[in-house]
């Protein structure tokens, strides 16, 4: 299959897939197109990468000798686009969206249509970074679509609603399913703007989908927030040009002229990196993902996992070569470590479970940030690795937590205490989801370990990782042991799923599974060559052999690492044995707690005979520490905090 007609299927048929969602209203009807397009969208992914590593680690696509100009068509998608905006700022009555999208519109004019830019003769450039972000957006994407379709029609009868809204929400999923692959397939730094400006319409349109007041307010939110990115990419995209005359993207992040920094490159860089902190909430941009978590859970997958807030990371981590070793880059790595290290431990004090989640999305994005920012070689592979494990794993877990929500109606954590017994299957899928974010041998942890040992050489930036990493692990044995606690009433309920539900989420937990089984030939087949490409110099190289990643000093000397196996085998042995230790246990072996009173003698639960012969259910709950954690404690400050560290990035270059 060509290269132009796998980019026409990567880009097209999201689009006409979704269209097709729209205009065929039967629900049967959507599951066999999202059954068909998933398939195919796999097999792109696939057929992408056998091309890529047959070429030797880069295709070029050229639109030249097309029938008509497509960058005329890009510019007129793109003033569309701000007009639609603009629409809805007048719409709803909110002046800013107005505002924002004409400080887009008048540059955007200026530049595009009187000035008329240079396009790069490669409109399409595709190496091995470009390539993961086509296999999390074309593998995670599609299987979220497919859990859609059994959890939106059970979300629709919650909300009881007499029409249903799924043939739109269908349509903006594929729609940015597609921008996304454009976006990050595209060498065209203005064509890039249009997809990026694409997801962030899309997020608004997927956050306000359930048309309360709560979902409007915080959509809004998520728009304004986003729009001042796209002004600095906007600005970005002027400053660059005027610099140094190409919209190219290989050519501006290019090493040559990162040697320089001269002129304003550097500005435009960091507007580059200020429009990856809004897309990817970073502090103090933060509250936009929080607030998209009243969006249905297909939508909070989505955002979290492998769209919407990668393609904040992924510009910052494919502009990496062009600021490594400056200054700049040494601020975008304690802007990183520091929104890895506040969001982890405000997640600390969440009881809300998708509110968790979301701290651990923004602190997790924080950390690949904080990697890319370092800048050795050794750093940009932690984070290319945690963009990869930490899309895998956070797919799974917001799948699982709107299943949790559909099955006990509730988010909250300590509703679900004993949920092992109402819902065995999710628990034990949650519960390899959440270990897959803290304990060995699973890629996220690993990629922190490595992300460490990056730090070495900066000591403010490893204080945050290492704190950062134990609230982490503070977030997560809190959540896994209340969902564990269970009474001594032994049967189990059997839980009913649909079909798309249960296969998506046993997809995604064999693919969580798989990754980290696979970190070395991940590193090894994908990782390694985008280093060579990148091209950059580093006191340390990450190599993958004998079973492990290992760091290597500029002597060739192994300073750390991890035999990736061998933990392997020791985690597989311990949760074999311990199944079976249990199951060996007689129940005249186990003893009721003492209970500050008589044990029932039924024993169907954690229950007591009180004083008064009143029967009394034991309480357990967790420590959130919210006098210490809280949000109304730290964000305040976080947020004047985070806000300085980018007025430093910006008073450093200029």
């Amino acid at each position: 299959m060509g290269k132009y007609i796998l980019l026409c299927i990567a880009i097209l048929l999201p689009l006409l897939s979704g269209l097709l969602c729209y205009y065929i209203k039967k629900p049967a009807g959507r599951k066999i197109i999202t059954g068909i397009t998933a398939i195919t969208m796999f097999c792109v992914a696939g057929e992408f990468t056998a091309l890529l590593l047959k070429s030797g680690g880069k295709l070029v696509i050229s639109m030249e000798g097309m029938p008509f100009d497509i960058g005329w068509l890009i510019k007129l998608f793109d003033i569309a686009l701000m007009a639609y905006i603009a629409y809805i700022g007048v719409t709803l009555k909110k002046p800013l969206i107005v505002l924002l999208t004409l400080l887009q519109f008048i540059p955007f004019t200026i530049f595009e249509i009187i000035m008329v830019p240079v396009e790069p003769e490669n409109a399409f450039v595709i190496d091995y970074l470009s390539l993961i972000m086509i296999l999390l957006i074309s593998v995670i994407g599609p299987i979220i679509t497919i859990f859609a379709t059994g959890y939106m029609k059970e979300h629709e009868h919650h909300l009881g609603l007499k029409a249903s809204r799924q043939p739109r929400f269908f349509l903006i999923l594929y729609v940015f399913l597609g921008a996304m692959n454009a976006m990050v397939m595209t060498d065209n730094l203005s064509w890039m703007y249009l997809f990026w400006e694409v997801t962030t319409l899309c997020s608004f349109l997927l956050i306000s989908h359930d048309g309360n007041a709560q979902a409007v307010k915080n959509a809004v939110r998520a728009l304004w927030i986003n729009l001042l990115g796209g002004i600095a990419f906007l600005s970005a995209i002027i400053v660059i040009y005027q610099n140094i005359g190409t919209l190219s993207i290989s050519e501006i992040s290019s090493a040559p002229h990162a040697a320089g920094m001269s002129g304003l490159l550097p500005l435009g860089l960091a507007l580059l990196c200020f429009a990856g902190f809004t897309k990817s909430a970073m502090f103090p941009f933060q509250s936009w993902l929080l607030g998209a978590m009243v969006a249905p859970t297909p939508v909070s997958a989505l955002l979290h996992s492998s769209t919407m807030v990668k393609a904040g990371v992924y510009l910052i981590i494919r502009m990496a070569p062009a600021y490594n070793g400056t200054m700049l880059g040494n601020v975008v790595a304690v802007a990183g470590g520091f929104t890895f290290a506040v969001a982890s431990a405000i997640a600390i004090s969440q009881r809300n479970g998708k509110r968790v989640l979301a701290y651990s999305t923004i602190s997790n994005l924080g950390l690949i940030i904080c990697c890319t920012g370092l800048g050795t070689n050794a750093a940009l592979g932690a984070a290319m690795l945690l963009m990869i494990f930490h899309a895998v794993s956070k797919a799974l877990l917001f799948l699982c937590i709107g299943t949790i929500e559909q099955g006990i109606g509730s988010r909250d954590i300590e509703d679900m205490q004993g949920l092992m017994k109402k819902m065995p299957f999710t628990t034990v899928i949650t519960v390899i989801g959440m270990v897959s974010m803290m304990l060995p041998p699973f890629g996220v942890l690993m990629t922190k370990w490595l992300a460490i040992e990056a730090a070495v050489g900066q000591p403010m930036v490893l204080v945050t990782i290492i704190l950062g990493s134990a609230f982490t692990v503070a977030f997560w044995a809190k959540w896994i042991g209340i969902i564990l606690t269970m009474s001594y009433k032994p049967k189990l309920y059997k839980e009913e799923l649909s079909f798309s539900v249960r296969s998506s989420l046993i997809v995604l937990v064999s693919g969580v599974l798989a990754a980290s089984m696979g970190i070395m030939p991940i590193y090894n087949r994908f990782v390694k060559p985008q280093l060579a490409l990148f091209n950059v110099d580093s006191s340390t190289a990450l190599t993958g052999n004998q079973g492990g990643l290992w760091v290597h000093n500029s002597d060739n000397l192994i300073v750390g690492g991890f035999d990736s196996i061998v933990l392997f085998l020791v985690i597989f042995a311990i949760m074999t044995i311990i199944p079976y230790l249990l199951h060996r246990t007689r129940p005249e072996d186990v003893k009721p707690p003492y209970l500050c009173g008589e044990n029932t003698e039924d024993r169907r639960g954690i229950e007591f005979t009180s004083p008064g012969d009143k029967i009394d259910n034991v309480v357990v709950h967790n420590y959130y520490m919210s006098g210490v954690f809280g949000e109304e404690k730290m964000t305040l400050w976080a947020n004047f905090a985070a806000v300085a560290i980018i007025l430093i990035m910006f008073g450093v270059i200029i």
